[in-house]
């Protein structure tokens, strides 16, 4: 997919509205979670002090506006250790973070590529002990609300992959080019969609 078929694709799916039952808790309940930081997700639900609420979510795609080239040199000037592909750095100039399904209160999607400013190198990510060995050149350049998967750009291989927490010794191998890496990610959200349905997250 080019960065062109991505902008058409997301400019052209309609928002979805949904109504969903969201539970908030009183200042009682905030009080006693508070104090008491081993109270359970039961005692929590089920606690006098907790109410129910109707909400209307709405989702639909963000994607980050593109940066000016200079502030794409300023980022590689200053992570001389991460060079950047070609083909990424002019998706860049078109789009700086990509929200699928995102919450249109929050401009976040359950899971989406973050922009430029907030990707990390893996050593400083909170997994990233679980390698044997620290790796070298690698960014992280995804978030997840549960933590559990992650995309990576290995820089000194010019490859993106995608990294399972939970079968860490196997990622999947995603691609060498942003058509590649576009193609997947469209895929991978394609199951936030079902939201949809009427299911509110």
């Amino acid at each position: 997919m080019t960065t062109d078929e991505l902008l058409q694709r997301v400019a052209t799916q309609a928002v979805v509205t949904v109504e969903g039952k969201v539970f908030k808790a009183g200042p009682k309940l905030k009080a006693s979670m508070a104090e008491n930081t081993a109270l359970t997700a039961a005692e929590i639900i089920a606690h006098p002090d907790q109410r129910e609420e109707l909400r209307t979510f709405r989702y639909g795609h963000v994607v980050g506006a593109g940066l000016p080239p200079a502030e794409i040199e300023d980022w590689q000037t200053q992570h001389p250790e991460h060079p950047l592909p070609a083909d990424l750095k002019e998706l860049l100039m078109r789009v700086n973070g990509v929200h699928l399904w995102a919450d249109l209160d929050t401009l976040r999607a359950y899971f989406g590529i973050l922009p430029l400013e907030e990707w990390q190198d893996v050593r400083q990510a909170g997994w990233a002990m679980m390698f044997e060995t620290p790796p070298v050149g690698q960014l992280v350049l995804s978030y997840h609300d549960n933590g559990d998967y992650f995309l990576v750009l290995d820089t000194s291989r010019q490859t993106y992959v995608w990294y399972d927490l939970q079968d860490f010794d196997n990622p999947k191998q995603v691609g060498r080019t942003v058509e590649e890496l576009l193609d997947f990610w469209w895929r991978e959200t394609a199951w936030l969609g079902p939201r949809q349905s009427g299911e509110a997250g």
